[in-house]
């Protein structure tokens, strides 16, 4: 699935989902997406190596951290 399909997929599940292109090898996300006033950073995959990372970056933003596959 790619990052189109996915941001449709979070839009009917009742999320606001911005397609996002992150720069390579940073924890930027996938996606960006608000529900009910929570900001949440979606990552397409779930890797355990950049997963610390990914949860900081959230952090600093006040989002949370939302994986898809």
């Amino acid at each position: 699935m790619n990052i189109i399909e996915c941001a449709e997929q979070l839009r009917r599940r009742g999320f606001k989902a911005y397609c996002w292109k992150p720069g390579e090898h940073t924890s930027e996300p996938d996606i960006v997406a608000e529900k009910g006033g929570r900001l949440y950073n979606v990552y397409l995959e779930k890797d355990p190596s950049r997963e610390a990372a990914e949860e900081e970056f959230a952090k600093v933003h006040g989002a949370q951290v939302l994986y898809l596959a």
